[in-house]
């Protein structure tokens, strides 16, 4: 009896847990203007980026291969400053030659606008350029993302 009444005196305990999961988050250098993004593809390099992952996918031979950094080959790229193509289809890698032949014509391409470089622009004027720019490059990109079938 004694037990039972000790319980009923105490106060319940509640606890809160906070936790914050990054998954899918952009990295700085990815382009602005995306409110989501599975991969990218840098055609200057021929390298996919998984941004769930946080992971580079290249081909080494006749393999596909998965890691946390760049290949030293590549280590002259400037993340920042490189074109970067949206691709929110599954294992993109496998239509690399598409890939390649419809973004070809961006492989020296520096004008996208970073995320970073993005929120370093205050002046409004500036960033309506830079908004209208993104829209008309955005309805070509997704013009030209769209699989036929």
């Amino acid at each position: 009896m004694m037990l039972a009444g000790g319980m009923a005196a105490t106060q319940p305990i509640s606890a809160q847990v906070n936790i914050r999961v990054n998954i899918g988050t952009q990295p700085q250098w990815g382009p602005y203007g995306y409110n989501q993004a599975r991969y990218y593809y840098l055609p200057e390099i021929n390298v996919y980026y998984d941004v769930y992952n946080r992971t580079y996918i290249y081909q080494d031979r006749r393999s596909w291969v998965t890691t946390r950094n760049l290949p030293r080959q590549y280590g002259n790229i400037n993340l920042y400053n490189t074109y970067k193509v949206v691709i929110n289809d599954k294992n993109p890698w496998r239509d690399n030659t598409v890939h390649q032949n419809r973004y070809n014509r961006y492989r020296n391409n520096h004008t996208q606008v970073s995320i970073r470089d993005y929120a370093y622009r205050g002046n409004k004027r500036e960033k309506n350029v830079y908004e209208n720019d993104r829209r008309n490059r955005n309805y070509a990109q997704d013009r030209s993302n769209k699989r036929r079938y």
